[in-house]
């Protein structure tokens, strides 16, 4: 035996109409402060935004910039060239181990991942 009920389907169609009447409403509202902000010629005290062509015109050409150039920011991307490592080697930091720790560490360090997943580093 089926039963069809109406009452399901009624409530479905209240709450779609209630969710295409609230993205309604947002879009106005968003609308009407869209309006406000282009009718006041967008001075709502934010920096204006440069068009694409005046940005092309004042900046030099990436191929004329120099390393040195780049890294002061002259493309304002915060762009740093990479500086050399100073720090103990892994040379040096295996001989401050003691004998038991340092055999424990090249262990594990000759493991693969699939191995240290599977838990093969065990405890020190």
């Amino acid at each position: 035996m089926t039963v069809h009920t109406t009452t399901a389907s009624r409530i479905q169609v209240r709450r779609r109409w209630l969710w295409i009447g609230a993205a309604a409403l947002a879009a106005v509202a968003i609308g009407a402060v869209l309006a406000l902000t282009v009718g006041r010629g967008g001075t709502s005290g934010s920096t204006p935004i440069p068009s694409a062509s005046q940005g092309a015109q004042s900046a030099p050409s990436i191929m004329s910039l120099t390393p040195a150039e780049l890294a002061a920011g002259a493309l304002g991307l915060g762009y740093a060239l990479p500086q050399a490592q100073h720090g103990p080697t892994t040379a040096s930091v295996l001989a401050s181990m003691s004998p038991s720790t340092r055999r424990y560490t090249k262990a594990i360090t000759a493991l693969t991942f699939a191995q240290l997943k599977a838990g093969a580093a065990g405890a020190p």
